[in-house]
């Protein structure tokens, strides 16, 4: 496990956090064309087998910052995040100022059990 001080153990622990999986955050990742953060690049990153890449560890710590921005922006409602091209399609939306009446039909209060 990377150190909880490392972009690789804080993004682990963010998309733990958040209930996206690691295949569908490098789906954005590649959606947003961030080089080198593949589901066999993040997953070795956080089993502390080979660190991101300087350059690559930034972009994504910046993605995952947007994307945890989006979900306390819609706060007490969840975001299900088990979709990556739904995600970067939010992401998208947000940064046009479109976002609200894109999602509001796909959230749940927080207290609600979430969908498969």
């Amino acid at each position: 496990m990377p150190s909880k001080f490392s972009i690789d153990g804080r993004l682990k622990d963010g998309l733990d956090r958040c209930g996206m999986p690691v295949s569908e955050f490098a789906k954005v990742a590649a959606l947003e064309n961030i080089r080198y953060a593949s589901k066999t690049v993040l997953n070795e990153a956080f089993r502390d087998v080979k660190p991101l890449q300087p350059d690559t560890a930034l972009s994504l710590w910046q993605l995952f910052q947007e994307i945890e921005g989006m979900c306390h922006g819609f706060r007490p409602y969840i975001l299900n995040l088990v979709n990556g091209e739904q995600v970067h399609q939010w992401l998208v939306a947000r940064r046009n100022s479109e976002l609200v009446a894109y999602v509001l039909d796909l959230v749940k209060p927080s207290g609600e059990e979430q969908q498969p």
